[in-house]
This record gives C-alpha cells, sequence and structure tokens, in this order.
C-alpha cells in the first residue's frame, strides 16, 4: 500500500513539474522583445509587392504602390505603412501600434491619397540598397515600386522650418497617424 501511495506522489509531482515548465516555455514565447516583433512588422510592410495588393501594373511604367515611413523621435521609432488600396498599419519600436487601421473609410482614403501623392515624389528618391533605420531625428521615407524600392530621408530641422520638399508628404501622412491614434482613443 506504501508503494501505491508513493507512487502516486510521484506522478502528482512529475504532472505540476510538466505544468510548471511548460508554463515557464509559454511566458518565454510570449515576452518576445517588442524589438524583434517591430522589426519583423517592419520587413513585412517594406517587403509587400504589388501582387499582394492584387494590382497589376504595366511593365512600361513605373507605380508607387506603397509607402513607408520611418520616424525616427530618440527614444522611439515609429513606422507607418500605407498602400495603394488602402491599408494602413504604425508600428512603434517599443511595441505597440495600429494594424488594420485602413478599414476605416477615411483612413483608407487618406491612405490612397498619400500614396497616389508621393507618385510625384519619385524622382527625388533614390533606389535603396539598404532599408536601414534613419539618424535620431531623421524620417525616412520608403517607395515601393513596381521596378523596386525607393527611399529619401530628411532630417526634422528641415520640417520644423519649413525648407523641406518632402513636407507635403510628412504632413499627409501625419494625418494619417493623427487619424489613427483618435480611432484607438476611446470616446469619453
Amino acid at each position: 500500500m506504501n508503494i501505491v501511495y508513493i507512487l502516486l506522489i510521484l506522478l502528482q509531482l512529475g504532472i505540476i513539474i510538466y505544468f510548471i515548465r511548460r508554463g515557464r516555455i509559454q511566458k518565454g514565447k510570449a515576452t518576445q522583445p517588442a524589438t524583434d516583433r517591430y522589426d519583423g512588422l517592419r520587413a513585412l510592410a517594406l517587403g509587400v509587392k504589388a501582387a499582394d495588393l492584387k494590382i497589376a501594373v504595366p511593365a512600361t511604367e513605373t507605380l508607387v504602390y506603397g509607402m513607408v515611413m520611418d520616424w525616427n523621435m530618440g527614444d522611439v521609432t515609429a513606422t507607418l505603412a500605407a498602400y495603394i488600396n488602402g491599408a494602413a498599419n504604425m508600428y512603434l519600436s517599443k511595441g505597440g501600434g495600429v494594424s488594420g487601421a485602413g478599414l476605416d473609410t477615411g483612413i483608407a482614403q487618406s491612405a490612397l491619397d498619400l500614396v497616389t501623392f508621393i507618385q510625384d515624389y519619385l524622382d527625388r528618391a533614390m533606389p535603396a540598397a539598404t532599408t536601414d533605420l534613419p539618424a535620431a531625428n531623421c524620417v525616412r521615407f520608403f517607395l515601393l515600386t513596381n521596378k523596386g524600392l525607393y527611399a529619401a530621408q530628411e532630417q526634422m530641422k528641415h520640417f520644423d522650418d519649413d525648407s523641406s520638399a518632402w513636407l507635403p508628404v510628412f504632413e499627409k501622412a501625419n494625418l494619417i497617424i493623427t487619424a489613427m491614434r483618435r480611432e484607438q482613443t476611446p470616446a469619453s
């Protein structure tokens, strides 16, 4: 009889140890660093192709079908992604952000307007060799086209003193960010 009790106690201990270990493994997965999630989401945003958006672009033209803006504010980088189909997302390097904002018709229209507007800025961008984040107090624009990725960077001080040719793009992008933040803020 004593052996049966000992075996039952050992079995219960084994079950308890199993669930404790399983909980630690699940907790480890859930605490993935925010920077890893941010880097992954940003890479996905930059990797969108015209075919992913179900857009057919004639090979004879260059079409901007998406824009990714990285805004380095020193302690955090905000990334806004907008596409010609109205999809829009924002990611923060410290975690958080807004996904699926393009489901809001106003945000979707603003995303479409921004991407169509930035088409005129293609000649001010250079083919992108890398997708590095901008330096502190800088904003980098990535233009996704059917002919590859283009990029341009501007310092915040040029937005502040209204001397940047990219100011209208930055302002349109900020309207989307503001609308996203408004949508995420509960009504009081």
